[in-house]
């Protein structure tokens, strides 16, 4: 019986369309299915995933690949395991038009492979032709730049797979064949006009793994490796109220961890963000950071921001970065001598809680000066202390290794790394010994799995993460693996709305058995060199080589300490793990990191919005000075004439004050010593004790003294000619009046009519 989808589309921006993201699974259905069309917005970011192409007949794949470009299939159950008791089971299906034509109808085919997976690498393999078609489905046009997806729900009766068949894995195919649009044809495959319609077969075609009743008896150590980050939309370190939000999801993944037996790796970031604000902290927060303190899972210390070890070792640096303080921050915060309690059950209590109490206002990044911390202000060494890692680790970006990272890390007395199976060739157990160094090798399979599973977009696609990560358990227990590690993505850990979730789903998976790192098996492991992209190389060692030159602008500002934490706070961040795997969105925040350098060069400098002319002889010339530095400014200011048409008796101002991001004015008494002419102002901008200096620049200046003059003979002679018609009209007024009555003549002699 063939499935009625309905179908809703909406379009979706230029930016979306240049993803060809596809991942996942799809299974079919013969009974009835709706469908509830979506579509990303623009600009979204998808992780990389399985990429789909379409087929030709009689072509080459480049041909094939070539005419389906931009038409994407993404299918996926929507619980990964299938159980005998079952009455239906329900899947997604997702088709993503990045095309300039309207995808014309089609039928989806569903087809169910009977042979187990015994290796995830057949997935891609061509559906055989003995897999068994068990539903088909009418979908839609899509339009141009849109995307459609459908929940299709298929009755239990209607899988070909048999009560008896074996426990596992299995491979569901799903083909979306097009029908030949009336008008355009093949168009939007890039068929030509007039071309032989047999000569394309416009078909687009993916698989998915589906887990029929677990790994039967079979069972996988697995170890997971838990990221407690920020997100990536945190440059420095957390305001309160990012804080006070964020507490509750790292409370319910500490929970979710405890489940599984994981290693917690731990962004500083989190902990000295909580302790720099001492009792202003969210209380949820507070209680949090109690938590992790006394929690009995194992930890270790990311490097400061997750900031990339290997890249580090790859530009030459001889040290690890490390914060140089974080007074920019505390200055925020208030600090009893006695912490307050959080009480010894808070990690009984499994929760975090919240307080409304606790309200203060929260206090940006970098924005305003403090004006409540009580000092002195906690250390760096308080803010970051963590006796709870027994081990030093570094994670270097993807698990992989620059040639010259193990000897800065033997340098540093660094002797635990976390490394992928991409980046290491591992024989046995998942923990090792390379030289002196402790290696945890994850699973790069599972990882990637995981990150989409925590990431994806659409529904559709974080299901077929999860499809896909179950199924690579499956066949790793039911082939005798010596013992398993996930790491979660980092980026997708920090970014995912609630990453607990899906710590959640893996408890469900029963062919895992949770096992601390340290209790499993042993192999041995050999390095497979990996240096990051020489563009990200550059784009890092440029923002490194800045550093200085912003904070030598630190000397004009009251605590000069802050500008430094500031900036290397910034440079670690850029630093971070996560943009290892995107150069283009890498580019972009290193493009906008640049620019924000730019800005605070700035640092404090006079500014004219508009030319000066100086029309007397004397005046007072407003100076107007900018602080594109987040913190408050105190300068001296110089003023010297540009030339000798002016004289400036007063040229020293000492301790101007300039907030922070903000303009103050200081005025200048300036006298001219010419009736016209151009000259102007030499204004130096320096540290309250005179050095360094860091701005000077001219003030341009328009002399026009000679038009007071003129002003002055003009309103003079108006006055006397105002003056002298007063007295005219006066004079001529009293006559009128003292004159005697005339006659009609006029000689003023009466006429008297004759007699």
């Amino acid at each position: 019986m063939l499935s009625v989808l309905r179908l809703h589309v909406r379009a979706f921006g230029p930016r979306t369309l240049a993803v060809a993201a596809l991942v996942g699974a799809l299974l079919g259905t013969s009974g009835t299915a709706t469908a509830a069309m979506t579509a990303s917005g623009p600009g979204s970011q998808r992780p990389a995933v399985e990429h789909v192409s379409g087929t030709r007949a009689d072509a080459t794949s480049d041909e094939a690949a070539d005419r389906a470009a931009g038409v994407d299939l993404v299918v996926s159950p929507r619980e990964p395991v299938i159980a005998a008791g079952d009455d239906e089971v329900q899947f997604g299906l997702l088709i993503r038009n990045s095309t300039t034509a309207e995808l014309p109808a089609g039928t989806v085919t569903l087809v169910l492979d009977a042979d187990r997976l015994t290796d995830l690498g057949d997935l891609d393999e061509p559906m055989p032709a003995s897999a068994n078609r068990f539903a088909e489905a009418p979908v839609e046009a899509t339009a141009p730049g849109s995307e459609q997806t459908a929940t299709v729900t298929v009755s239990r009766s209607d899988l070909p797979i048999g009560a008896a068949a074996e426990a596992g894995a299995y491979r569901v195919g799903a083909t979306l064949q097009f029908a030949e649009d009336p008008d355009q044809g093949f168009a939007a495959f890039g068929a030509e006009p007039g071309e032989d319609d047999s000569a394309v077969s416009p078909t687009v075609s993916t698989a998915t793994p589906v887990i029929w009743r677990g790994a039967g008896t079979d069972t996988v150590p697995m170890s997971v490796i838990v990221p407690f980050v920020l997100p990536s939309d945190i440059r420095t370190l957390p305001t309160r109220g990012q804080l006070e939000e964020l507490a509750p999801v790292w409370d319910r993944l500490l929970t979710a961890a405890r489940a599984h037996d994981a290693t917690l790796a731990i962004d500083p970031r989190l902990i000295a963000g909580i302790r720099a604000y001492g009792d202003e902290a969210p209380r949820n927060a507070q209680l949090l950071l109690s938590r992790l303190e006394t929690t009995p899972l194992p930890s270790f210390l990311l490097q400061f921001a997750d900031a990339d070890p290997s890249v580090q070792a790859a530009l030459g640096f001889t040290t690890l970065l490390e914060p140089t303080n974080l007074d920019f921050v505390s200055r925020f915060g208030s600090f009893s001598e006695t912490p307050d309690a959080t009480g010894p059950g808070a990690e009984e209590n499994g929760t975090a809680g919240s307080d409304e109490g606790a309200d203060a206002p929260d206090a940006p990044d970098t924005d305003g000066e403090a004006g409540s911390a009580e000092l002195p202000l906690p250390t760096l060494t308080e803010l970051l202390d963590w006796p709870q890692q027994e081990t030093a680790h570094v994670w270097p970006a993807e698990g992989r290794a620059d040639p010259a990272l193990l000897p800065l890390l033997d340098q540093e007395g660094v002797d635990s790394l976390v490394l992928s199976s991409d980046g290491a060739d591992l024989d046995g157990g998942p923990r090792a010994r390379l030289g002196s160094d402790s290696v945890t090798v994850t699973d790069a399979a599972l990882d990637r799995a995981a990150r989409t599973a925590l990431h994806a977009e659409t529904e559709t696609e974080r299901s077929g993460g999860v499809a896909r990560l179950a199924a690579e358990l499956v066949v790793d227990a039911q082939g005798g693996s010596d013992g398993v590690v996930l790491a979660l993505d980092r980026g997708a850990t920090g970014d995912a709305s609630d990453p607990a979730e899906l710590l959640e789903q893996l408890e469900a998976f029963a062919w895992t058995t949770p096992t601390a790192i340290a209790d499993q098996r042993t192999g041995t492991v050999e390095l497979r060199p990996s240096g990051p992209s020489q563009d990200r190389l550059e784009l890092l060692r440029s923002a490194s080589n800045r550093e200085g030159s912003v904070n030598e602008l630190g000397a004009v500002l009251t605590h000069p300490e802050y500008l430094s934490g500031y900036q290397r706070t910034r440079l670690l961040q850029l630093f971070s793990t996560p943009y290892a795997a995107d150069a283009d969105g890498f580019a972009q925040v290193a493009a906008d990191f640049r620019k924000r350098d730019a800005e605070l060069l700035s640092g404090v400098q006079a500014i004219s919005t508009e030319h000066i002319q100086l029309v007397g002889s004397s005046s007072r010339v407003p100076v107007q000075l900018r602080n594109a530095l987040p913190f408050d400014a105190v300068v001296t200011v110089d003023v010297d004439p540009a030339s000798a048409a002016l004289s400036v008796p007063e040229r020293r101002f000492r301790e101007v004050v300039v907030p922070a991001e903000t303009s103050e004015r200081v005025l200048v008494p300036v006298r001219s010593r010419v009736s016209s002419g151009e000259s102007g102002l030499v204004v130096s901008v320096s540290a309250a004790d005179g050095s360094p200096t860091v701005f000077t620049g001219t003030l341009p200046i328009t002399i026009r003294s000679s038009i007071e003059t003129i002003i002055f003979w003009a309103l003079g002679g108006l006055a006397v000619m105002l003056l002298v018609f007063g007295i005219v009209r006066s004079v001529r007024r009293r006559r009128s009046r003292n004159a005697p009555a005339t006659g009609p003549d006029g000689d003023g002699d009466d006429i008297v009519p004759a007699m």
